[in-house]
């Protein structure tokens, strides 16, 4: 494992959720579901989930994600996959500062410990060219995507 571009195993999967305006019409998701929240101070980094935390079942995996999750989900979003090591690859491309760092949530408001909760840190500010670029160049990376409900 490469400590210096991922604190996650580069052979490891991760999901974000993605809300449905951030779908293009054939559903695949576009840069702009990987772009930091200009209007929240404290987003130090993209919220991700680690899947491989749950085990090596995908199904179990998602079940997980998605009973621990701490956002309003629509049916229309999609949680999309990506390998970690392909991400950090990619983003290196433009940016050698990003890191893909195991951030479990601790209890808090009536949710639950999540121990999967990982982020992308070290991205450039959302309204940027480069967070445009970067966010184009996730969104390449992705290898699935999954509904954010069982169906």
């Amino acid at each position: 494992m490469n400590k210096r571009s991922s604190d996650l195993p580069e052979k490891d999967h991760i999901v974000r959720y993605v809300k449905p305006t951030a779908l293009r019409e054939d559903g695949s998701a576009d840069g702009s579901a990987f772009l930091l929240r200009l209007n929240h101070k404290d987003d130090a980094g993209l919220s991700v989930n680690w899947l491989e935390v749950f085990g090596h079942d995908k199904r179990h995996q998602l079940e997980e994600v998605r009973r621990l999750c701490r956002l309003k989900l629509s049916r229309a979003g999609r949680f999309v996959e990506m390998n970690i090591g392909t991400v950090t690859r990619e983003i290196a491309k433009e940016r050698d500062s990003v890191r893909i760092v195991h951030k479990p949530l601790e209890p808090k408001g009536g949710f639950e410990a999540d121990p999967s909760h990982a982020e992308i840190s070290g991205l450039p500010p959302g309204n940027s060219d480069e967070a445009m670029l970067i966010g184009d160049l996730i969104a390449q990376c992705i290898v699935s995507d999954h509904p954010t409900f069982n169906c």
